[in-house]
């Protein structure tokens, strides 16, 4: 395999390019016009999108594409970061089938296992994650315990080599196809703050594990809430030590961070949908509105650069907190691109005239609350910023 670049990303602009055709991003998803950083399918098409990205995903694992800067035993190939940059960038210019759907077990939980999970764990899930044999979700956040998961009440409590789990989660994206949830859980009643906590892989189609999905201001429901009466999870699926789940969930948030941060195809891709709504709006001439889709657009590739950068600079591959800066300027410009459209058409954003291309952008405004709340609220992202990377002082109590 290569160890230059330049090959390396020739290698992979021809595997790709071999199994998918090259994107159009000012062209909207066929059959569709929406505008949207959450997607809502119907369930019939998300069971054909499910099976094609799982599909995807094995064969680039197959090929030599699924990991590529992970570990040899584990099917990775030990290459630098910036090797698995490349291909991201490399498979942004073609529709290659939505990651969304593995983002979190590839991303998020995979790099958490390398981190705290013993050798079994290691060995049970690392590559049939990466390669889409399991699917996987995170159930952290609670009713009473959203941004501030300290206050988690779902309870693990002992009976032998097993754990008995009774609890709510909400807010969980792909609980109603993962096989496996990501879940924190209370093992010291007596604690009521971040002790006390431990992490489980827990089996999600399994008699106590109900999912709810949950309908949103979009109409959609891209998230659930999950009921645990009763389940078990063995104690060999426990994530680090008992009572030290902190520990886990803080590296999984710097994680979950660093790819919500750095998937620059975000607001990227939106940039040629802006500038064809525009387009065809008749305001493309207007400097005004040249100017802000300028500005985003550099906001965009500037955010993807000093992500990069914050990524290679990494201390043992673990997003540090300059990653939550990454988010809060991601979220920020989606936002500015937002109000770009809405500046634009005015109320037939918000009133339907059946005109192509005008009201599928209420998708946008509508979801993008929910990646402000997701991985950390704005307002928790600015005082990680604030303390731990300007190192301002904190606030007297």
């Amino acid at each position: 395999m290569p160890h230059d670049l330049d090959t390396f990303t020739a290698q992979a602009h021809d595997f790709v390019a071999s199994h998918h055709p090259r994107r159009d991003d000012s062209i909207a998803p066929e059959g569709s016009d929406a505008v949207t950083v959450i997607p809502e399918r119907p369930a019939a098409q998300e069971k054909i999108e499910l099976a094609q990205a799982l599909a995807w995903r094995r064969t680039s694992f197959d090929a030599g594409f699924g990991w590529i800067d992970g570990p040899a035993a584990h099917g990775g190939r030990d290459l630098p970061a910036s090797f698995a940059a490349a291909y991201r960038e490399v498979e942004r210019e073609y529709r290659v089938p939505d990651e969304g759907y593995t983002r979190f077990s590839v991303g998020i939980l995979c790099p958490t296992l390398l981190a705290h999970a013993d050798d079994q764990l290691l060995e049970e899930f690392l590559t049939p994650l990466r390669r889409a044999d399991i699917v996987s979700c995170q159930l952290f956040s609670e009713p009473g315990a959203g941004s501030d998961l300290a206050s988690v009440r779902t309870r693990a409590t002992r009976d032998g080599d097993e754990w008995r789990i009774d609890g709510q989660k909400v807010w969980t994206s792909g609980a109603h196809y993962s096989s496996v949830g990501m879940l924190l859980a209370r093992t010291d009643p007596a604690s009521r703050t971040s002790r006390g906590l431990t992490v489980f892989l827990i089996d999600m189609d399994q008699a106590g594990v109900e999912v709810r999905p949950i309908r949103q201001l979009t109409g959609g429901a891209a998230f659930s809430e999950v009921f645990l009466d009763g389940a078990r999870v063995p104690d060999s699926r426990r994530i680090g030590e008992i009572d030290a789940g902190w520990q886990v969930i803080t590296t999984t948030l710097m994680h979950e961070r660093a790819v919500i941060g750095s998937d620059g195809a975000v607001d990227l891709a939106l940039v040629p949908r802006l500038v064809e709504l525009a387009r065809s709006q008749g305001v493309d001439d207007d400097p005004r509105v040249r100017d802000a889709i300028a500005d985003v657009y550099v906001r965009a590739e500037s955010n993807s650069l000093m992500t990069q950068m914050f990524l290679d600079r990494a201390a043992d591959g673990l997003p540090g907190p300059e990653m939550s800066l990454s988010k809060l300027l991601l979220t920020d410009n989606l936002q500015r691109i937002s109000d770009i459209a809405q500046d634009i058409l005015g109320p037939r954003i918000a009133a339907d005239t059946g005109e192509a291309g005008t009201f599928g952008w209420s998708q946008l405004a509508l979801s993008l609350p929910g990646l402000r709340i997701g991985g950390g609220t704005d307002e928790i992202l600015r005082t990680i910023v604030a303390q731990r990377v300007l190192d301002l002082p904190r606030p007297t109590r």
